[in-house]
């Protein structure tokens, strides 16, 4: 971070002291709880210092701490505010450009040099402000995006480093895609299907968003955007690498994934070369579907029953198939005698109460050492946390579907970077919840589960107050600062 964010010291008891004298440079009502601590964490856990060593194209010009506009983007996608080029409560709320370095010089007089004819004819004057509105997005496009993709890992491998969260050993692989009119640049275009059994389908253009996230947590430890025709299954091993690469060897177990994501050499070499098990459906086309569902007279005796919906759903467990002949570690290709190595699958052959009828069972294929269909089942089941709660969070909450309105030659990296600090945001969010509050149950009652439960407990809290003292700043909650500045409560008659 720059020096004068550096001059900005957090030191709570400086400023208690001070305040109890009623002693203080300044003061600000924040309309910006949400942000406000949002913006703190970022300074606080080295996320600021990780975006000002990303690459930047541009001089530093007008502006001392370039890192501050990825910062002010991810506070906009956690408050939910995108008008005006997504920056204009931030831009002119003082506690929070205070944080982030600026002086009062700064704020008050502005950093850049604007005109002011306009159509508002003779006359009129600009406020001068910090900066104008769409510089920010306008120098996100100027950051490199491998540079801002690091800081994220960055970001993932302190925190499994500092252990304080358990992020479970299961983790879910997932794609989705953000849909784009056909002429955005950088796009991509693929067909999309209702299910795999259905005959037609839409042609749809935009990017791919891949993430591999914990099952536990529902934080994202890795992430990849490509354009929309890139195929799924090639990127299996690589983002799985990635998650590695960022929590450490030895923390992922298993990892649940689409059928996208089939590919046998690569989940041959998952199981046997990096020791993770994996549980992904197979495709009604391959000869190992056939293969098992081909046993469902023989296994008749051997369904196992779980629970789903309102009914029961039932199936049976087959054990060392090899059948699949991609899956090793060199498939011969061409052999119709080939043999894959030993694997094991699910049949499902009852669904929520009704039975399915043949030809339509779903097939769960899987590495691990088990003989308990309702195991992986059960396991599975996870995977719909990635869509339920990461996809739709992100698209719902963070806006990732919003991407820049940019018709030049920078709109598809900043297509790219607004998907990212999207993820970004989410990650950081679910980390806080997971870090940030006591362990209390009282507590535990009260910790939003998602972004948008997060700004409606923020709207309904008293506000924040942010006091500076010299060079020292807290934000205290309302209640505390009445009382440290020594006002008392009149009642009313």
């Amino acid at each position: 971070m720059s020096s004068e964010k550096q001059r900005l010291e957090h030191n709570k008891s400086v400023v208690d002291l001070f305040l109890s004298k009623k002693q203080y440079t300044y003061a600000e009502m924040a309309g910006m709880d949400d942000g406000l601590e949002f913006l703190e964490y970022l300074t606080g856990q080295g996320i600021a210092d990780s975006f000002a060593c990303a690459k930047y194209e541009k001089q530093r010009g007008f502006i001392p701490n370039y890192e501050v506009f990825p910062m002010i983007y991810m506070m906009n996608i956690l408050s939910g505010d995108w008008s005006v080029r997504r920056t204009r409560k931030i831009l002119t709320d003082t506690a929070m450009l205070r944080i982030m370095g600026f002086t009062s010089e700064q704020i008050e007089g502005g950093l850049t040099k604007r005109g002011n004819k306009n159509q508002y004819g003779g006359g009129f004057r600009r406020k001068p402000g910090i900066m104008a509105s769409t510089t920010i997005i306008d120098n996100l496009a100027c950051f490199d995006y491998q540079g801002l993709e690091e800081c994220f890992n960055a970001y993932i491998r302190r925190v499994s480093a500092a252990r304080e969260i358990d992020f479970g050993d299961t983790y879910i692989l997932d794609s989705t895609i953000v849909e784009t009119d056909k002429d955005y640049p950088g796009a991509g275009v693929t067909a999309r299907r209702d299910d795999e059994w259905s005959e037609t389908s839409e042609k749809i253009w935009g990017f791919k968003v891949f993430l591999l996230s914990s099952a536990k947590t529902m934080i994202p430890v890795a992430i990849h955007i490509t354009p929309a025709g890139d195929a799924d299954s090639p990127l299996l091993t690589e983002m799985i690498t990635r998650g590695i690469s960022n929590l450490g060897k030895g923390k992922i177990k298993v990892v649940l994934a689409d059928r996208g994501f089939i590919d046998g050499q690569q989940m041959y070499r998952l199981k046997y070369r990096m020791g993770i098990d994996f549980v992904i459906p197979a495709r009604k086309s391959m000869d190992i579907w056939k293969c098992v569902t081909g046993l469902r007279d023989d296994c008749k005796n051997g369904i196992e029953e779980w629970q789903y919906g309102k009914g029961l759903s039932g199936g049976y467990m087959t054990k060392g198939s090899v059948s699949y002949a991609q899956y090793a570690e060199r498939p011969e290709a061409g052999k119709k005698t080939a043999s894959g190595a030993p694997l094991n699958a699910v049949v499902v052959t009852r669904w929520d109460g009704k039975e399915i009828s043949r030809g339509n069972e779903k097939v769960i294929l899987t590495s691990l050492e088990t003989d308990s269909a309702v195991k992986v089942i059960k396991l599975y089941g996870q995977r719909s946390l990635i869509e339920n709660r990461n996809f739709r969070e992100l698209k719902q909450a963070a806006a990732l579907n919003s991407l820049p309105q940019y018709k030049n030659k920078h709109a598809a990296i900043t297509a790219k970077i607004h998907m990212l600090l999207c993820v970004f945001t989410l990650a950081v969010f679910n980390v806080i919840v997971e870090t940030a509050y006591s362990s209390s149950e009282k507590i535990k009652e009260s910790i939003p589960k998602n972004i948008r439960e997060f700004r409606f407990i923020k709207g309904c809290e008293k506000g924040k107050v942010f006091i500076l003292v010299k060079h020292y700043y807290h934000i205290y909650d309302f209640d505390e600062f009445m009382g440290l500045a020594g006002f008392a409560m009149v009642p009313q008659r």
